[in-house]
């Protein structure tokens, strides 16, 4: 699990300044177990070092306020509509200018929200988006407290400044520390919760001084430390929802792109259906090509029936044509072919065929006295021998089979 990047907000701080404002920070395994070492630098500063670590951000308690409503549904979407309208006389601010994060419905139906200014988030946020970064969370530090459903004891922690208090599951304050028993005797008159304080290293509060049933938790080195150490995602509010959620984000910066993005798909299937449609024509040519080729290897050559490889068998029948030795192949038979038409007019040639070594012919003679001399001057032809295979006289000439072969 990545290691989780802790950084505290100061509190009153403008909201076009928080890149120069000095914060606490400090790094965690990803169990929340607490922050190992806390620094302090200005924020610009140490996002240089947040590297790939997740961001965890703890905003000042003064400025997040803390409240619930009661809205008639169970989807967070249309309660967080619901919820300015609700809250806006409790409210001293226009809730347009504000935000709302909700918490987890409660049993008794009720929504525990976070009220914020645009103003400010958009402040704190701001440097890191500045750098491409992207908190994870950011929580109210009234909310980062320790809590118990028993809800016998109140959380607090006290520094120079001021204590914040976390009174509820979804409730806190925060006051200045001399304030600190009139807000308590407020918030309950009889004393029936003690207050559970978390002691920092470096407080030097005299806290006997309160006059409150008080559970002293010493072992803090920061108040970024105790955060670290108590934050429960699922038991505060993540401000970071609406138009600040991660995935609000991510479709802000992928909107502007939508447009081209689309194009660019619509152009990468185009190019794809015709590149299928080019592809299926271009294998039906080949297709009919090699059935084409096919047919007429057996037209060439009919003592071929089966076919392995045309290719490899197309070489071997031309390297038989070319023949070997003495025999000189079909070249040999054509050119003596040739001469005894040359010699013996009235004949010709209707088919022919080369097969085993012999030349085939079909042929059509004038007459029969053709036949005969053709017969006798392939008598005088020692390398080639002429076999009559048959003739058959009509009226329109006579019909002839002839073979030729190599003596």
């Amino acid at each position: 699990m990545r290691e989780i990047f802790y950084i505290r907000l100061p509190s009153g701080v403008p909201a076009d300044a928080i890149g120069e404002a000095v914060v606490g920070y400090g790094i965690a395994a990803g169990d929340h177990s607490g922050v190992i070492g806390v620094s302090q630098a200005p924020l610009n500063l140490v996002l240089d070092r947040v590297g790939g670590r997740r961001i965890v951000v703890i905003v000042p308690g003064a400025d997040v306020r803390l409240a619930s409503v009661n809205v008639p549904a169970r989807q967070a979407a249309k309660v967080l509509a619901a919820a300015p309208y609700q809250l806006e006389d409790q409210l001293a601010d226009d809730v347009d200018t504000l935000h709302f994060a909700l918490g987890a419905r409660q049993l008794d139906g009720s929504w525990p929200v976070a009220v914020v200014t645009r103003a400010l988030v958009d402040g704190w946020l701001a440097p890191f988006h500045a750098r491409g970064l992207n908190p994870e969370g950011l929580y109210p530090e009234s909310l980062a407290l320790p809590w118990e459903p028993d809800a016998t004891r109140w959380s607090a922690l006290i520094e120079a400044g001021q204590v914040i208090v976390r009174s509820g599951a979804y409730a806190g304050f925060c006051c200045a520390p001399e304030d600190l028993v009139t807000y308590l005797q407020l918030a309950d008159p009889e004393k029936l919760r003690a207050l559970r304080l978390l002691i920092l290293a470096d407080a030097g509060l005299d806290y006997s001084r309160i006059d409150w049933p008080l559970e002293l938790m010493p072992g803090y080195a920061s108040a970024l430390d105790a955060y670290s150490r108590h934050l429960q995602p699922g038991l505060s509010i993540n401000l970071l929802q609406g138009a600040y959620s991660l995935s609000q984000d991510y479709q802000r910066h992928w909107k502007p792109w939508r447009a081209a993005a689309l194009l660019a798909g619509a152009c990468l299937l185009l190019g794809a259906a015709i590149y299928g449609v080019q592809t299926a024509e271009l294998s039906r040519e080949i297709a009919a090509q090699d059935e084409a080729n096919l047919a007429r290897f057996h037209e060439l050559f009919p003592a071929e029936t089966r076919i392995v490889d045309l290719g490899a068998q197309i070489d071997q029948q031309i390297r038989a044509l070319k023949g070997s030795g003495n025999s000189g192949g079909v070249f040999v038979l054509l050119e003596t072919l040739s001469q005894a038409l040359g010699a013996n007019q009235g004949l010709k040639v209707q088919n022919l065929q080369y097969r085993e070594g012999s030349l085939y012919l079909a042929m059509r003679a004038s007459d029969l006295q053709v036949v005969e001399r053709l017969r006798e001057w392939f008598s005088t032809q020692r390398a080639t021998a002429l076999e009559v295979q048959s003739a058959d006289a009509s009226s329109e000439g006579v019909q002839v089979r002839l073979k030729l072969s190599p003596v």
